[in-house]
């Protein structure tokens, strides 16, 4: 398939001594950019959550590092018919405390991660697809759907599968305590610092082989250059998403390696759609309160996508480790569609843009950002907000760090935010249904709007994609979905992202399309 050429990684680590001498294969340190907020597995859906998480937690089905659906603690599925999906679960699998892995897990697990309370980002749209979950027998389950749903074998490599016997009434402080931090990962669970680091220690009983690792420790080191000193000095083993202005000098480091692969993080700017009147951070050029929200009105948000430079923030911000982009796809992936191309900058028509939407003289705008999530986040918005004051749009930077930053997004605090979408179904309809679908939280649909965009009739072509069975003929309706929304932006694209780690010598490790940073997929060289 045309996605397994585009997510083969460009760099295989292998490894010759190290930066440390290194030590039997007992304890592996990983540096980590993103914050991870939580253990628990159904809380809230991020990478870095999902990284910790998958260490503890398996899902029904798994990914290979280039993309490719691999069997979990199901070993086969099929469809039985449209709307009927069969699952051949793994036998003789052990809970971390002994007990039995059965279809009852399953059925609690669904139940369970559709609704976790307070949770600022569940795991309901993974789950939109699937109405009752029937027991066969203790390791057979059938999947029923209201309607087709080819996608929905991607969408359960994000639900890790919990222990109902100690989850049953178990709260998210459960999961970080650790009482019911009980999987059947390669890893248990020692112990949780909010904000600091995760603790692990192999579990001799998994079902898989035996991992290289007597003790896992994942480290949050938000800082760039930290997690860079952090590995030169040898106090950790491995950081993902090395600042890009240290790549020159680990690439020239004879005591690390490098390891890149084309990811599929899309990197955009989510304006507020929620309100007719009054945005927040925006005021006319004089700084007094616009009366209209003015994102509503098509031509500002073409007028803030043709201001920028794209080529000029993947070169000069990102030094090469990014590419120019106008949609959430790659080239070459599964429903990219080839007729959106990255807008080309065209300040002057963005004045005239402004200016035939009545704001001649521009407005304020404040543009908020995190500045420990992506790379480079809050440089790339800085290089933004100079971009957008050149066409009269006066904007300020206000950086936050993540664990504030996406509970205020979430609640549609801000004018305009930076944020990052990795599609790992490897689709284009992971993104439309969770990103520009119109928000409906019964429905599991547009969880991740977070700038409340609504179009009914991109939601009605939404809807007819993702239930269509023929592979071709979704592929063709996903690419008019994007073609549709792209029409309308949104949301105003910048960038698909490389994904990037650094090791040290002496350990061999496999990076991913997906971003996750495994323990698995380190070994000794």
């Amino acid at each position: 398939m045309r996605r397994r050429d585009l997510f083969a990684a460009s760099a295989i680590l292998g490894a010759f001594g190290g930066i440390r001498p290194a030590l039997a294969a007992q304890k592996l340190e990983i540096g980590l950019g993103g914050a991870f907020t939580t253990v628990d597995p159904h809380f809230y859906h991020a990478v870095p959550n999902h990284t910790v998480a998958m260490h503890i937690f398996e899902r029904l089905i798994n990914r290979a590092a280039d993309g490719r659906l691999i069997p979990g603690l199901a070993l086969r599925w099929a469809p039985l018919s449209e709307t009927v999906w069969e699952f051949h679960l793994r036998p003789g699998v052990k809970f971390h405390d002994g007990g039995d892995f059965t279809a009852d897990d399953v059925v609690f697990t669904f139940e369970r991660a559709r609704d976790v309370p307070n949770s600022p980002g569940g795991f309901g749209g993974f789950l939109r697809a699937v109405r009752r979950v029937e027991v066969i027998d203790p390791l057979t389950i059938r999947l029923h759907t209201p309607a087709p749903a080819p996608d929905l074998p991607p969408n359960l490599t994000y639900v890790g599968i919990v222990s109902r016997r100690v989850g049953q009434g178990a709260t998210t402080a459960d999961y970080h305590s650790g009482r019911a931090t009980i999987g059947t990962g390669p890893y248990r669970f020692a112990s949780f610092a909010p904000g600091s680091k995760v603790e692990l220690a192999r579990f001799d009983g998994w079902w898989g082989e035996r991992q290289a690792w007597d003790s896992v420790t994942l480290r949050l080191i938000s800082n760039p250059a930290a997690r860079t000193a952090a590995l030169l000095s040898g106090d950790v083993d491995l950081i993902d998403t090395p600042s890009v202005n240290d790549l020159p000098r680990l690439r020239e480091d004879s005591r690390v390696n490098v390891a890149a692969i084309p990811g599929i993080r899309f990197i955009y700017l989510a304006p507020d759609l929620s309100r007719e009147g009054e945005s927040p951070f925006v005021t006319d050029a004089r700084g007094n309160p616009l009366p209209r929200n003015p994102f509503r009105d098509l031509r500002v948000r073409q007028a803030l996508s043709l201001a920028l430079q794209r080529p000029a923030l993947a070169e000069r911000v990102m030094l090469g480790t990014a590419t120019p982009t106008g949609q959430w796809m790659p080239p070459g992936a599964y429903s990219y569609a080839p007729n959106v191309a990255a807008p080309e900058a065209d300040p002057d028509r963005a004045r005239r843009l402004l200016a035939e939407a009545g704001l001649r003289d521009g407005f304020r705008l404040t543009l908020h950002t995190p500045n420990d999530r992506y790379p480079n986040d809050a440089r790339l918005a800085q290089a933004v907000a100079q971009m957008w004051t050149r066409i009269g749009v006066q904007t300020t930077v206000e950086a936050l760090p993540w664990s504030s930053y996406v509970v205020r997004g979430g609640r549609q605090e801000f004018a305009m935010g930076l944020w990052g979408w990795g599609s790992a179904t490897f689709e284009g309809g992971y993104m439309l249904t969770q990103c520009f679908a119109t928000h409906d939280r019964d429905r599991s649909l547009g969880l991740y709007n977070y700038g409340r965009y609504s179009n009914p009739a991109l939601d009605a072509m939404i809807a007819t994609a993702v239930t269509e069975v023929d592979e071709a003929k979704r592929e063709a309706l996903l690419i008019a979905a994007t073609e549709r929304t792209a029409a309308d932006v949104p949301v105003i694209p910048l960038l698909m992202l490389q994904n990037l780690w650094a090791v040290r010598r002496g350990i061999a490790f496999q990076p991913r399309s997906d971003e996750r940073t495994l323990a698995m997929d380190a070994r000794p060289a």
